[in-house]
């Protein structure tokens, strides 16, 4: 009977197409991706309606309970989805969303919802020097091709390379100064590494904070020189540099601590961007520590000493700041769904917040009686999550378990009278 209703008032409406304006509404069924006894929930009003008018395309949504919502599309010729709109968290009922028209002309795809909930595994690691040990471990890196997980131990003055079950595979440097003597040194020595990151070829790139620079190492664990600066290049220097990644057009980026400011860094060397500077305004930064980049190219800067995560697009322009919970925030990273996780040291606590900055959930420990002591970074995949617990000397594992139930939509091409 709803169906037949349904269609006798569309049946009704009058659209009116011209070279300004199209309107053109669709009716979706929501879908339940949950168990059958939800299916009473979803009958009440499952409704999805697309409006697309002068330019802008309306999606009006009814949504059963509280969660964070997307709305997505299939990347052509990609087994990926791009993210029109969102993650945002909002509460059970009915709630609209704009987008560009010419984003979703002739396209389709879900609206998703979706909660997310961690499950404590496994820890790795002690204190000592031994393959599976480390000594104040400040940051991790995830190479997806070779499935590795890189730590920077800290206070061993290496990286130890882990598969993904967290057994030992590698180590790379071991405590020197590279600019130093060369009688007593090696080149490939490390002092006091911060963090790695995991680019191209399955190179890695160390934050190598004491010898002030970004050392580059290849998969068979071989010294390839220094990635920034160059050692020609007597203009560009670091300061105690830290957070280091590498984005997915293989750019590098680097916090240069001291100096207070975030680098984008090209692939054959040369400075492309710099962000900061010392201050307490936007744009400015007050003892940096991090930095994560996301697939859309928005950038996210731990500004610890001024209690908050900065968000600038892709051209270096401010967004935004994330300040809720935070007092000293030192590790950021971004997961699959666009959701932005941040490790507190002051307060031992990891939170995960939407992009607008609301808090969604946090963890403070292992688990009951196992609190986390001044955790530092972090690596997100969308069925794991890998925490360095530096003060406690190990890296614990949690299964990130996802919640979610969508329906699909799909709009017009563009017509012309």
């Amino acid at each position: 009977m709803f169906l037949k209703n349904e269609f006798l008032r569309l049946n009704r409406i009058s659209v009116r197409i011209s070279m300004r304006a199209l309107l053109v509404i669709f009716i979706f069924k929501l879908l339940s991706a949950s168990a059958a006894d939800q299916s009473a929930t979803y009958s009440a009003n499952p409704s999805v309606s697309l409006a697309v008018a002068s330019g802008t395309a309306t999606f009006s949504f009814q949504i059963p309970s509280a969660g964070c919502v997307s709305i997505l599309s299939p990347v052509k010729g990609k087994k990926a989805s791009e993210r029109l709109w969102g993650p945002v968290w909002l509460e059970a009922g009915r709630h609209n969303a704009s987008l560009p028209a010419a984003r979703i002309a002739s396209r389709s795809g879900t609206l998703e919802l979706f909660t997310l909930s961690l499950k404590p595994v496994e820890t790795i690691g002690r204190q000592g020097r031994g393959e599976r040990q480390f000594v104040r471990p400040m940051g991790i890196g995830w190479d997806p091709e070779m499935k590795s997980l890189y730590v920077a131990d800290t206070g061993n003055d290496r990286i130890v390379r882990l598969d993904s079950d967290g057994r030992f595979r590698a180590q790379y440097g071991g405590f020197g100064i590279a600019f130093g003597d060369k009688t007593e040194e090696r080149e490939d020595s490390l002092d006091e590494p911060w963090d790695v990151a995991a680019g191209g070829f399955s190179n890695i790139y160390v934050a190598d904070q004491n010898n002030d620079r970004i050392a580059e190492f290849d998969a068979y664990r071989s010294f390839k020189g220094n990635a920034y600066p160059k050692p020609d290049d007597h203009s560009s220097r670091l300061s105690h540099p830290r957070g280091v990644t590498v984005d997915g057009e293989n750019h590098l980026w680097v916090v240069d601590g001291r100096a207070d400011r975030v680098l984008k860094i090209a692939a054959t060397g040369e400075k492309i961007l710099e962000l900061g500077g010392f201050g307490w305004s936007q744009w400015q930064f007050k003892d940096p520590t991090q930095v994560a980049v996301d697939p859309d190219g928005r950038i996210y800067v731990a500004d610890r000493g001024n209690k908050r995560i900065q968000v600038f697009d892709r051209f270096g322009s401010h967004l935004l700041e994330i300040r809720d919970h935070l007092k000293r925030p030192i590790g950021v990273a971004v997961d699959p769904d666009g959701l932005v996780w941040v490790c507190d040291e002051e307060t031992s606590e990891v939170g995960v917040y939407a992009p607008d900055g609301r808090r969604l959930l946090f963890e403070s420990g292992f688990g009951k009686g196992d609190p986390f002591r001044d955790p530092a970074d972090l690596v997100v995949l969308a069925d794991r999550v890998w925490i360095v617990d530096s003060g406690n000397h190990r890296i614990v594992r949690f299964e990130r378990e996802r919640d979610a139930r969508s329906c699909s939509w799909q709009a017009p091409p563009p017509v012309l009278k």
